[in-house]
């Protein structure tokens, strides 16, 4: 099937969403390294903006336009790393980048998951490929195979339990807005907080991919 229908026809078919927040380990300050895909993208911005904006119901969080992100790996909580690790971690992951090759993205439509309102990716394979080079960059592989890996950028979080009855419908008619192209150049390491229902971060390091 697909991406981009199975991504609609997985959320379409929800009949609860999930407080998104609700996660094992997220406990006050506490921070954690990930891989992210960002991007400096006023398109990706700007559909992100009209699709929030139709969107305003109280148990959905708005991702702030300059955090818009692609989850890749979890590296490690920062109390369960040293910082000669993370440094390891990083040399590991330029070697392990250096042959994979820039690409585009496109982003869009408007899909969702249980926790969240997302923007579908395509295609799969360059984010899969990098996904796994980080992987074993990983002095230790701390993925959570028990939920798969699929490439998204979160557009609003749910904060509470709830049926999407209404949910679904405003998503569906903000499936027909243009898709955007993402050029992606390079995969960060940051060090990720979380500040109210928000997520923030520093970038710790960037690794260039092959232009």
């Amino acid at each position: 099937m697909d991406r981009v229908q199975e991504d609609w026809e997985r959320f379409s078919a929800l009949t609860t969403m999930q407080n998104h927040w609700d996660r094992p380990g997220w406990t006050p300050g506490r921070r954690a390294y990930y891989w992210y895909l960002t991007w400096d993208s006023p398109d990706l911005r700007d559909l992100a903006e009209q699709c929030q904006s139709q969107l305003e119901l109280p148990y959905l969080d708005p991702v702030p336009l300059d955090a818009l992100h692609l989850t890749m790996p979890k590296l490690a909580w920062e109390d369960e790393i040293s910082p000669a690790e993370v440094q390891a971690v990083i040399r590991r992951a330029t070697q392990h980048c250096a042959s994979s090759k820039s690409f585009t993205l496109k982003a869009g439509p408007l899909a969702g998951s249980p926790g969240a309102v997302r923007f579908s990716v395509t295609p799969w394979d360059p984010v899969l490929d990098l996904y796994q080079r980080l992987r074993l960059a990983n002095l230790a592989d701390r993925t959570d195979d028990s939920v798969p890996f699929r490439p998204h950028i979160g557009v609003a979080y749910c904060n509470s339990r709830q049926t999407p009855d209404l949910l679904i419908p405003k998503v569906q008619a903000l499936r027909e807005l243009p898709t955007v192209e993402l050029y992606t150049a390079s995969v960060d390491l940051v060090l990720l907080r979380r500040e109210g229902r928000t997520y923030r971060w520093s970038t710790c390091a960037t690794v260039p991919l092959l232009v």
